[in-house]
């Protein structure tokens, strides 16, 4: 009798999460669609579950411009190194803050979490990077967001939870903090690195009003700029084209192929992480 009471509610179990499933792949399988699809059959609203009219010319469109290359590499860039460098920050800096025997530990990590709380706003951020010659460079995308305070606190209560005794057999096998770090605590802390670096990387290539406010140099622009530039331009030729009594049709899947490039190579992340950020998302929810 239980197991029969076990097996329906896995079967309305399952149901209800493949069909909540299904809600969230829907509307990105229908963009896709959409994207691949004859302009004029977007515009009709023709479009469902399937292309109609195979086509690729909105993804023409925004391959051949001819800055999309660039803005292309600052990205990669931006997210690869900006990645790597928050990684580093937040690691080495949440490993001496989760010791309760460090002196100042307690009163640095009061400090991070102040600056979530208040912080000095946008124009003394752009004179910090002003002053310190980053305008106009991908640098200033990296540096001034290199360490996610939300980030560093997910970590400094992982690293709490892990059991002193590896960190002292550690030691007294002649290993150092660096050691003991690099050898001991990162191998067995990848549920949250690769959790922490997936947050950054999805950040770093999204960035969008830094690369507006610190960049004016065309060369350093970034790929969700340089979309927006290209949503902007197709909004307005679609306009003229409306009140010169023609009908504005490939705006609409070109603005579909840009959603698609935008979200992508960033999904393409997620294959490699999943063993590890499943595990990842549950920390702090079991204590042992």
């Amino acid at each position: 009798m239980k197991r029969q009471k076990s097996t329906g509610f896995e079967i309305i179990n399952y149901s209800l999460l493949g069909l909540l499933a299904l809600m969230m792949i829907f509307p990105f399988w229908n963009v896709l669609v959409m994207s691949f699809s004859a302009s004029h059959l977007v515009y009709e609203g023709q479009l469902l579950f399937w292309p109609k009219q195979w086509s690729t010319a909105a993804y023409s469109v925004v391959f051949q411009n001819r800055q999309f290359i660039q803005t292309l590499q600052n990205t990669v860039f931006i997210t690869v190194v900006g990645t790597a460098i928050s990684m580093v920050l937040t690691t080495t800096l949440a490993y001496p803050l989760s010791k309760r025997s460090v002196k100042g530990a307690s009163v640095m990590l009061f400090i991070a979490f102040f600056t979530m709380l208040f912080n000095g706003g946008i124009i003394p951020s752009y004179l910090l990077v002003k002053q310190l010659g980053m305008l106009n460079s991908l640098w200033s995308l990296i540096i001034p967001s290199a360490l996610s305070v939300f980030n560093l606190m997910i970590m400094v209560s992982f690293f709490r939870s892990l059991p002193s005794e590896l960190e002292e057999s550690a030691k007294m096998d002649g290993c150092n903090d660096i050691g003991v770090l690099l050898r001991i605590i990162v191998p067995i802390s990848l549920p949250v690195i690769a959790t922490l670096t997936l947050f950054y990387a999805v950040s770093k290539w999204n960035i969008f009003f830094q690369a507006v406010m610190y960049n004016s140099d065309v060369s350093k622009m970034t790929m969700q700029v340089l979309l927006r530039q290209i949503l902007v331009q197709m909004t307005s030729d679609a306009v003229d084209a409306a009140m010169s009594g023609d009908t504005p049709k490939i705006g609409v899947t070109v603005k579909m192929a840009m959603i698609i490039i935008a979200t992508v190579p960033i999904l393409l992340i997620y294959p490699f992480l999943q063993k590890y950020f499943a595990k990842g998302a549950m920390i702090g929810s079991v204590k042992g």
